[in-house]
């Protein structure tokens, strides 16, 4: 079992189950770009239109490795609104230029669809140069989908979360559960609100409604993050955090192309300069347990 994550080559064990794209398992970045930033690949894998993965090679990974390194000081983190990596995979290889990084299924299965070497196009920013500085994670979670009043892409006349005697879990299609990799499973979400089950916070002016998501997610995430910043110590650990207030902001930074650490798609882009207003990881996100473990690991 590999737990592995890899930059121009070089690796970093971050402790927990990674799938490469070169496994049988795993999948391919169907959109990769090369970094404009970069120069250790054939330029005209910068732009459209995508290319066969085969085609984007590094020429120098030594040369490459400390360009990356120059350049890359950000891990964004996205929620994939959708009910698995699978699931997530599926609609990527739909677009003609959507990808990421990394996935992180429910089970807290995490998949690294390329080279971070590569450009993946998930979070421009604001800006519109915020891929060129970031590594991408698509965590699954329904997001508001999930409640059957405001779900839009796969209606439903009940929410997709049931409430148990063992408390809330998510009811996914079977065609969903058998692509899991841990089975058999059950997505509870790690933490819940009140009788309601999810969570109910304003993100960049929209009230985003969300159960949360699962342990094995943020143990996985908490792992990957920190495996980052060895592997790309521009990625600092740190996520946003506001000393006046001690709390953990929604909305998007005032210095957000400046941020050296983790941060939300929410942070990047609230569609000021015409871009899509974006809200992930969402309202449920556990900021400070994030921030709480970055704390705890030794420099």
């Amino acid at each position: 079992m590999k737990r592995d994550i890899i930059a121009c080559g070089q690796k970093v064990d971050i402790g927990t189950r990674v799938v490469l794209w070169s496994e049988q398992e795993g999948f391919e970045c169907p959109n990769p770009r090369g970094r404009n930033s970069c120069s250790q690949h054939d330029p005209s894998l910068n732009d459209a239109p995508s290319q066969k993965f085969k085609n984007y090679k590094i020429k120098n990974p030594k040369t490459a490795y400390q360009e990356l390194n120059e350049n890359v000081y950000q891990l964004v983190l996205h929620y994939d609104v959708c009910y698995t990596s699978s699931h997530c995979h599926q609609l990527m290889r739909e677009s003609p230029f959507k990808g990421s990084h990394f996935y992180l299924d429910l089970d807290g299965t995490l998949f690294q669809t390329c080279d971070l070497y590569w450009k993946t196009n998930t979070a421009p920013s604001d800006d519109k140069k915020g891929n060129e500085r970031a590594v991408h994670v698509e965590i699954s979670n329904l997001s508001w989908e999930a409640l059957a009043k405001e779900s839009e892409y796969y209606p439903s006349k009940q929410d997709k979360y049931k409430k148990t005697d063992k408390g809330w879990k998510l009811v996914l299609p079977q065609e969903y559960k058998t692509k899991i990799l841990k089975r058999p499973f059950n997505a509870i979400p790690a933490r819940t609100f009140g009788k309601r089950g999810y969570f109910s916070k304003k993100v960049n002016g929209k009230t985003v409604r969300m159960w949360d998501f699962t342990e094995e997610q943020y143990k996985s995430l908490e792992k990957l993050c920190i495996g980052l910043n060895k592997l790309l110590p521009g990625i600092k650990l740190k996520v946003p955090f506001d000393k006046k207030t001690g709390r953990h902001p929604l909305d998007r930074l005032n210095n957000y192309s400046r941020f050296h650490g983790v941060l939300g798609h929410c942070h990047v882009q609230n569609g000021s300069t015409g871009l899509e207003c974006k809200y992930d990881p969402g309202s449920a996100f556990n900021w400070g347990r994030l921030h709480r473990a970055f704390k705890k690991t030794k420099p």
